[in-house]
């Protein structure tokens, strides 16, 4: 059985060592597979050990200590060339009014959630560089001398949660009892009131013969199975969250809305499709660590 803390402790002091850091490249300094890394990564996300970046590189965020924040801009390469050109300018000019400023830069710094910080000041939305102190910023603000202490000015932050405390909606599927109109009580019913899709017990069917096993059922659809399921591997038992498409090809917003899902419960994904996916499909695939992919034949 592999070590976990062994191996929490050797992602610190990579990143330690090495700043900010890809999953993959944390992964072979450790000596894993990426999937199964990404699981001591959530926890230790989890445990506020480490941070994740809003700026990806590829489809990959960062990986960084509480205190390396300033050490992302050595990735601003990586930034699209709108979000470059906002995240230059207000590093220049340390504070930003969101009115005053294009459409497109009021886009971009949305964008850069690592650099530009929101806040609210005299009714206006403003940006400010978030590596900036707070002083220097009430200074270019208010550069008057200030009179009182009553009338000093407060900025008050309206800042978005930080990566790891990131919640997505969670999926509700409504369920349906049935009522007796006459004596009004709840009826439970053991049987649904439509048999299950094919597509599901084709699915467990396919994950037994991979020795993995079936835990949950969230969702199940004709085109679609979403459960909870758990693989052994060399760390022990690690659930996944399966996303099953009862397609030939899956498309980036479709891989976005998984990982979002796996994200969200905490647990890398397990996807499966049909067929082989494309070229581009598969990159976007092999960069993001959160993912697995089983083809079901």
């Amino acid at each position: 059985m592999i070590d976990i803390p062994q191996k929490k402790d050797k992602i610190i002091s990579f990143i330690e060592a090495n700043g900010p850091s890809l999953p993959v490249r944390i992964a072979k300094a450790i000596d894993m597979d990426p999937v199964f890394a990404s699981a001591i990564l959530s926890e230790l996300l989890n445990t506020k050990q480490i941070k994740m970046s809003y700026m990806k590189i590829g489809a990959s965020s960062l990986y960084l200590l509480p205190g390396q924040e300033q050490k992302l801009e050595e990735y601003t390469e990586h930034l699209k060339p709108t979000e470059k050109e906002a995240y230059i300018k207000l590093k220049k000019k340390k504070v930003l009014i969101h009115e005053d400023e294009e459409p497109a830069t009021r886009v971009a710094l949305q964008n850069i959630k690592d650099f530009a910080i929101p806040f609210k000041f005299q009714e206006k939305i403003m940006w400010k560089y978030a590596f900036t102190p707070d002083e220097e910023i009430e200074n270019i603000l208010t550069p008057k001398k200030k009179e009182s202490k009553s009338e000093e000015r407060k900025i008050e932050n309206i800042l978005e949660p930080k990566p790891e405390e990131r919640k997505i909606e969670p999926i509700i599927t409504n369920t349906k009892q049935d009522i007796s109109p006459k004596k009004e009580i709840l009826i439970e019913t053991k049987k649904p009131q439509e048999p299950k899709p094919e597509f599901l017990n084709e699915i467990k069917k396919f994950l037994g013969e991979k020795d993995i096993r079936f835990l949950e059922e969230i969702q199940s659809e004709k085109k679609e199975v979403v459960a909870k399921v758990n693989v052994e591997s060399k760390l022990g038992n690690i659930s996944f969250l399966l996303v099953a498409k009862n397609k030939q090809s899956i498309s980036k917003e479709e891989i976005t809305s998984a990982i979002q899902r796996a994200i969200y419960n905490k647990m890398p994904c397990l996807l499966i499709i049909r067929k082989e996916p494309s070229k581009n499909i598969q990159k976007i695939i092999d960069e993001n660590h959160l993912i697995r992919l089983e083809i079901l034949s």
